[in-house]
């Protein structure tokens, strides 16, 4: 009897726990099945994310600040008001130099408040330099549909186009180069004076928006037209003539996503408005895969086996009063352990951050930073940050930065790095002091943001593209300080202003290639033979302006002079010899900038007329 108690007493345990098994891994696979659901929702969620804000966005906002910056720059609205022909010219250079920022940029125009294309910049296609269209070849836009739109908004906000495909010589071009147009209205005094235009390719944007091992992505108008598709022979049906309707691939959901609706049992859609403000009204939509589903499925299952299996080997006792608990625990620390891994990985992904000990040495980068600096993080971790200290840095930066963040403040400041190429990058830096519940500080945390684009464009818009010395605009800005200074202070500054005797007969002999590699001869001669503190420009065709500041009128002619000997005694490449005129003007207390420069291009005029290569002086 006892053994029968015994051996009852065991079977029903044991058929007790296998029944309680067989029941909570039911249970459980149900449960999993439902949170298939959320976790595709929440994939979706986290792929358009990715799409929308850290590929779609950035490209838009980068072709953006590319016309904007044209837009606000003075030279243009310079040129607007003075219709100079040296504005134009300036204006000119600087639209090609911002095109060539780019290769997406296909073309970059100015078209005055009639209509009339007054500059275009055109490039072939995207492996070719862009180039200036001539006057001849202009066009008037004023009956186009977008300059009809831009020529009517009441403030400079940004215009988009509509996502279409490029036409060359009137027929879509193959393969397809997906275009958008973005201008931006000018006014002056309140009345509109023009419109900036650039025409951008985006086929990098598609090809990475649509790229999903989990997801097939749709991109469709508000009209239910395909601007991307799976199959790439439907993408752009709108403009190439293919019959593709929306039902085809959502037959049980078409309605509901052109009425607006956020997800259904087989899509989920995402708005673009808020990134592409134009009359598309764009969809994002993503379709989840077939093997995605039966993956999930299958894993479910396999989890659901292993767990009955565990659990029956687990003694009866446990499984009775613990078989639920670790469900439910091992559930929520899954999904815990998921979101945290997930915005971990982003953040480390695309945050741009270090780690590092109170004294300097590195104890964790991200991603992101070992991406921008080029060193992995093996190589990163346990050095000190000095290793991407770029020379050109003042020390009185890193000074600052130490002797706020010792004090346990936060520092913010803009810091030139050196990647391991060698290359220079740019960080609008925000460190923060780590303290222990002591209030010691124990480490240092750095968050950074990519400048070195900004810093790229800061560059080009000051420095002549064929000399590398400054050009006009950027010789304007010193001189104007330089004079303020001399006001304030008494002290001398004086100009010098050069041009190439016989230019025209160097292009006209030898070509435009010979020309301006003379420009670039004399360019490196006259910067060999000037200070450090002296300011060179290209100031107009084969003009240059060196500004020199606390020199008197001896110096500047000795200086003059000095340049001057030297190219009449340099051999050049290909026309050998040549000779250059020099002006020479000095401040004094009544001069302003324009003033001093006319001073300066009069002396010089005298030397062109007393026979050129010789240096004069303005009285």
């Amino acid at each position: 009897m006892n053994k029968n108690y015994k051996f009852y007493f065991l079977s029903y345990f044991i058929i007790f726990g296998i029944f309680i098994t067989i029941l909570s891994s039911l249970i459980s696979y149900k449960i999993h099945m439902i949170d298939i659901e959320g976790s595709v929702k929440k994939y979706a969620q986290e792929v358009s994310l990715s799409r929308k804000n850290y590929i779609i966005k950035p490209h838009i906002d980068q072709m953006d600040d590319i016309v904007i910056s044209i837009a606000n720059d003075k030279t243009l609205r310079d040129f607007i008001k003075s219709g100079s022909s040296i504005k134009k010219h300036e204006l000119q250079n600087l639209f090609l130099t911002l095109t060539n920022s780019d290769k997406s940029i296909m073309q970059t125009r100015f078209i005055d408040a009639s209509g009339k294309e007054v500059i275009r910049i055109n490039r072939d296609n995207g492996q070719s330099l862009p180039y200036i269209v001539k006057e001849s070849d202009l066009q008037n836009k004023s009956g186009r549909d977008y300059f009809q739109t831009v020529s009517k908004m009441n403030t400079s906000t940004i215009w988009h186009s509509k996502l279409d495909l490029n036409i060359e010589n009137g027929k879509i071009e193959v393969p397809y180069r997906p275009t958008i147009r973005i201008a931006v209205p000018l006014f002056i005094d309140k009345k509109f004076a023009g419109m900036v235009i650039c025409n951008m390719l985006s086929s990098e944007l598609f090809t990475s928006v649509e790229n999903s091992t989990s997801f097939d992505l749709f991109i469709i108008d508000k009209e239910g037209n395909y601007i991307l598709h799976p199959n790439n022979k439907y993408s752009w049906n709108k403009y190439t003539g293919t019959k593709r309707e929306l039902y085809e691939d959502f037959p049980e959901d078409a309605s509901s996503i052109l009425a607006g609706r956020a997800s259904g049992a087989k899509f989920f859609a995402y708005p673009l408005n808020s990134i592409l403000n134009n009359d598309d009204k764009a969809i994002l939509i993503l379709k989840p895969k077939a093997n995605m589903i039966d993956s999930l499925k299958s894993s479910n299952r396999t989890a659901t086996i292993i767990v009955a299996l565990l659990s029956l080997m687990i003694s009866i006792p446990l499984a009775i009063y613990a078989a639920r608990s670790p469900i439910k625990l091992q559930r929520a620390l899954q999904n815990s352990n998921s979101e945290l891994k997930r915005f971990s990985d982003i953040i480390d992904q695309y945050v741009i951050s270090t780690t590092t000990k109170t004294s300097g040495i590195i104890t964790s980068i991200s991603t992101a930073f070992a991406n921008i600096s080029g060193f992995s993080k093996e190589e990163m971790i346990g050095e000190k940050m000095n290793l991407i200290r770029h020379p050109n840095t003042p020390k009185t930066v890193f000074q600052d930065l130490w002797n706020t963040i010792l004090k346990g403040n936060q520092w913010e400041g803009e810091i030139q790095n050196r990647a391991k190429n060698g290359e220079a990058y740019w960080l609008e830096q925000r460190i923060v002091p780590i303290k222990d519940e002591n209030g010691s500080i124990t480490s240092f945390m750095s968050v950074g943001t990519d400048h070195t684009a900004k810093k790229e464009l800061e560059a080009l818009a000051m420095v002549d593209k064929l000399t590398h010395l400054y050009n006009r605009r950027k010789m304007d800005e010193c001189l104007y300080i330089e004079v303020e200074k001399s006001k304030r202070y008494n002290k001398a500054l004086s100009l010098i202003m050069i041009d190439i005797d016989y230019f025209k007969k160097v292009n006209d002999t030898y070509g435009h290639q010979t020309g301006d590699a003379v420009l670039q001869e004399v360019a490196e001669l006259i910067s060999n033979n000037t200070r450090k503190i002296d300011c060179c420009a290209r100031y107009g065709g084969e003009e240059f302006l060196i500004m020199c500041p606390e020199t008197s009128k001896e110096g500047a002619m000795t200086l003059a002079e000095q340049i001057r000997h030297t190219i009449e005694n340099y051999t050049f490449d290909t026309v050998k010899h040549l000779t250059i005129s020099l002006g020479v003007s000095t401040y004094d207390n009544n001069d302003e900038m324009m003033t001093l420069i006319k001073k300066c291009d009069e002396a010089l005029y005298t030397a062109k007329h007393q026979g050129r290569n010789r240096v004069v002086f303005h009285a």
